[in-house]
């Protein structure tokens, strides 16, 4: 379970750390592997799951599946709740 949370959090951070490290890392990789700016937003997603990754390896919890789907809800925390929301606003209406 602590691996799945890793990963949410993970997910959920990818935009956050776009700016500070993945387009320092990809200006790092530019010669060897040009990266456009539309590829940034995955590369920071896979950067934030590798450290998920590694933060699961050093407590010894979590799957690959949960990191998966864990880092993919992440990822779409803020247009899953907006969708929910507008649910939950429909019912009451």
């Amino acid at each position: 379970m602590l691996g799945f949370i890793i990963a949410v959090v993970a997910g959920a951070a990818t935009p956050m750390i776009e700016a500070p490290l993945a387009r320092p890392l990809a200006q790092a990789l530019s010669d060897v592997m040009p990266l456009e700016d539309g590829e940034l937003r995955a590369f920071a997603f896979m950067i934030a799951m590798i450290i998920a990754g590694i933060l699961c390896a050093i407590f010894g919890t979590g799957s690959a599946l949960g990191l998966a789907v864990g880092g993919t809800l992440g990822y779409f925390v803020v247009r899953l709740a907006r969708w929910i929301q507008r649910v939950i606003e429909g019912r009451n209406s």
